[in-house]
């Protein structure tokens, strides 16, 4: 039996190794969307039957490998050294004569990323014909008046020269020129410039500086972290967990975890794909969004949904029930989850990264009632069909190892010997009563 999945796994290695090298492109970054388009066919022969399971497929084979290939967010297949940036305006500038929306549908034809995050990409990447490039990467320039400018040319030319030894007065003042701070960054890069120097030195000068710590993160005195956070979403149209001003900090502190939660609640930010984030604002000019079509997405979601019946925002656009304008927006489903999430009418879990939703019934959902639910509509469903069950009616691929765990943690019955699954021991008992009458 093991020789059987090594080998069917060996089968879905290579099927994935040879998609890759069909589409490969030095420089090129891909979805994973274009790639599985390529080799369906071979694909599904090999069992990889979505995107999805293809791009954790790569991970596996691509994994610690000095092959080329990186796997990024948004099923990110890039070959060689590639730059998404640099893509994005290549390929704006290549299309500089039309309309974004026809760009954006040829970005999704020519590397596979969705149409709606080809547009959110164009706005964000690129480059304005009416603004410098310092402007366009966000960089402030403060104006310098013409003799300052002289002065600064006939200045004695200081390359080779020494520079200055810092002092904590100048460290300071360049760590805490923002409005929130890392406090275990500035620390650990005051040990790095200041070698010598005890850390209550840095505290005091802190201190001294107006600053005090809360949670890892330093704030000016006066001030309140919820009225912060909330002005630092207003001033960004756009960011991703790990942006500058957005660190892994910021994002455990609980104020901002509560200013966030009530932006998505309001619709005012919406989560686009894994920790990526838009202001309602951005996508409106965007794609054209419309504020009434974000509000009832949820509504009308719920009302059509089956009581007691999981699905994902994979089924339900693949069994077509629902018919909503957003959809129209081709955004990845993440972002459809999250307006789901922030609705707040339907229970939901997570598995293998993707959200599950069920209307009606009380208390939380969680990953193993998902399991015996799914048990429970098919009795004696064999070992491996459970999770080709789960990839072709939900679109979850979820890696033998997360399923085996989930299953140890449900109240789900193993059978040994039929190498199956039943809801219960009574439910086994009667399957087996049954076959024996």
């Amino acid at each position: 039996m093991a020789e059987v999945v090594d080998s069917r796994q060996d089968e879905r290695a290579q099927a994935a190794r040879e998609a890759a090298d069909a589409v490969r492109s030095d420089g090129t970054e891909l979805c994973a969307r274009l790639v599985f388009r390529a080799s369906r066919n071979e694909l599904r022969r090999a069992g990889i039957a979505t995107p999805a399971a293809l791009y954790d497929e790569l991970k596996q084979v691509f994994w610690n490998a000095d092959e080329g290939v990186t796997l990024g967010d948004h099923l990110s297949v890039g070959f060689g050294k590639v730059d998404r940036r640099r893509q994005v305006r290549a390929f704006a500038e290549c299309h500089a004569d039309e309309p974004r929306n026809v760009v954006a549908k040829a970005y999704e034809r020519e590397y596979g990323f969705s149409a709606g995050i080809a547009a959110i990409w164009l706005d964000l990447f690129a480059e304005p014909a009416d603004v410098s490039f310092s402007e366009w990467l966000g960089v402030e320039v403060v104006e310098c008046p013409a003799d300052a400018q002289a002065s600064r040319a006939d200045a004695p030319e200081t390359r080779g020269v020494e520079r200055e030894t810092p002092t904590l007065e100048s460290f300071l003042a360049r760590e805490l020129a923002g409005r929130i701070c890392d406090a275990e960054l500035v620390r650990r890069r005051f040990a790095f410039e200041f070698p010598d120097e005890h850390p209550e030195m840095l505290d005091r000068g802190i201190e001294g500086a107006g600053y005090y710590e809360d949670r890892g993160l330093l704030f000016r005195e006066g001030s309140i972290p919820s009225d912060h956070f909330t002005r630092l979403l207003a001033e960004h149209p756009s960011f991703a967990k790990g942006d500058a001003g957005f660190e892994n900090a910021v994002w455990q502190h609980p104020a901002f975890r509560h200013v966030l939660r009530q932006a998505l609640s309001d619709h005012r930010v919406l989560l686009y794909e894994g920790d990526s984030y838009i202001s309602f604002a951005r996508l409106h000019d965007v794609l054209g969004a419309r504020m009434a079509d974000i509000e009832s997405y949820a509504p009308a979601v719920s009302v059509d949904a089956p009581e007691g019946k999981p699905f994902t925002v994979a089924s339900l656009r693949a069994g077509g029930a629902v018919s909503h304008p957003l959809y129209g927006l081709d955004m990845p489903d993440d972002f459809y989850e999250g307006l789901l999430d922030a609705g707040g009418l339907l229970r939901s879990c997570t598995l293998a990264g993707t959200k599950v939703f069920v209307a009606g019934g009380e208390g939380r959902l969680s990953a193993a009632d998902l399991i015996e639910w799914i048990v429970s509509q098919n009795e004696g469903i064999e070992r491996n069909d459970l999770p080709r069950l789960l990839a072709n009616d939900l679109g979850i691929t979820c890696p033998a190892p997360l399923l085996t765990t989930t299953i140890y943690n449900s109240d789900v019955y193993y059978d040994d010997i039929g190498d199956a699954y039943y809801s219960s021991m009574e439910a086994w008992k009667k399957e087996a009563r049954n076959e024996l009458a």
